[in-house]
């Protein structure tokens, strides 16, 4: 009978994957909130640059970039030691912030600047600059990786950029005051949040034209998108709700969830099993069931979290 311990060598070696972490920035303090999200508690808190907001996780959870607009800096963290390994100036106003699909690039828009940088996630320079309009609050990235989506607050539009010609193609006129972009790659759909218009708009990428204005709370910040449930989920900052929109119906509003004060930064988690929600005034992120839209938890982080942007590392 061949020995067990042999039987386990023989095994073959199949990678194991940590539990996902949340990072979560505390505008307030300073500091950034990691979060586990198998047993939804705070583990570790990471000082970074002044009043944070941005943040982009890395696909391979290997490092985390976080904007810090009053401070005029990015911090770049290490998802394995849970440090900041550098600091690296950027221009007079860093907000939004993503990360291309094979995360060698990291876009930075610059609120005052109206402008995106292009840094190079192995060597950490900014390898150049692409002008947009004014005031960039928002960015997704195209899944292949060939252009940006850019909302430009003050223009009141929604721009398309080409990262290999590296200048935008179209700016499409959308509701007043657009920050958070969300994208929905099977639909050929990307939704800007327009703050001051409390509206979604729908954007077609063949026409490249508004399809649909959807109707939501006040001040809608930012969105997450579920594919799997064909649902959109939209902060309402100053109503501290959430809208439920079913993409499939015409009366797109189906549900509104109450939250703590003031909800900004929304994301699902990467098995799209639970939403995650953060409350700048509470500091509060509130974990939320998809489906049911029950509430699963509320998670105590630092004073004043914003988590604006893809906050969710995968911790391969």
């Amino acid at each position: 009978m061949r020995p067990l311990a042999l039987f386990v060598l023989l095994l073959p070696s199949v990678p194991l994957q940590a539990a996902p972490y949340a990072y979560i920035t505390n505008q307030g303090d300073d500091t950034v909130s990691v979060i586990d999200m198998e047993k939804n508690k705070v583990v570790t808190t990471i000082g970074v640059g002044h009043r944070p907001a941005g943040v982009a996780a890395d696909h391979r959870g290997e490092r985390v970039y976080v904007t810090n607009p009053e401070s005029q800096n990015i911090s770049v963290i290490d998802a394995k030691s849970q440090r900041v390994i550098k600091t690296l100036a950027m221009g007079e106003g860093p907000l939004a912030i993503a990360i291309s699909p094979d995360d060698r690039q990291v876009y930075i828009a610059d609120w005052y600047q109206s402008r995106i940088a292009i840094l190079d996630s192995a060597s950490l320079a900014v390898t150049g600059y692409i002008p947009v309009g004014k005031s960039p609050s928002g960015i997704a990235v195209d899944p292949d990786g060939s252009r940006i989506y850019v909302a430009n607050r003050d223009d009141n539009d929604l721009m398309i950029v080409d990262l290999k010609r590296r200048q935008a193609i179209a700016a499409i006129p959308v509701g007043h005051a657009p920050f958070g972009v969300t994208l929905a790659p099977d639909r050929n759909q990307v939704f800007t949040a327009n703050v001051k218009s409390s509206n979604i708009s729908v954007v077609d990428l063949k026409t490249r034209k508004v399809v649909s204005t959807i109707g939501v709370g006040l001040f809608p910040y930012a969105s997450a998108y579920d594919r799997t449930n064909r649902r959109l989920f939209v902060t309402n900052q100053r109503d501290d709700s959430i809208s439920v929109i079913d993409l499939d119906k015409p009366e797109a509003v189906v549900n509104t969830l109450p939250v703590p004060e003031y909800p900004e930064g929304i994301a699902l988690s990467p098995s799209g099993k639970a939403l995650y929600v953060t409350s700048w005034f509470d500091g509060i992120v509130t974990v939320i069931d998809p489906v049911s839209l029950k509430i699963r938890d509320k998670i105590k982080t630092g004073e004043g979290s914003r988590a604006y942007g893809e906050f969710i590392s995968p911790r391969l």
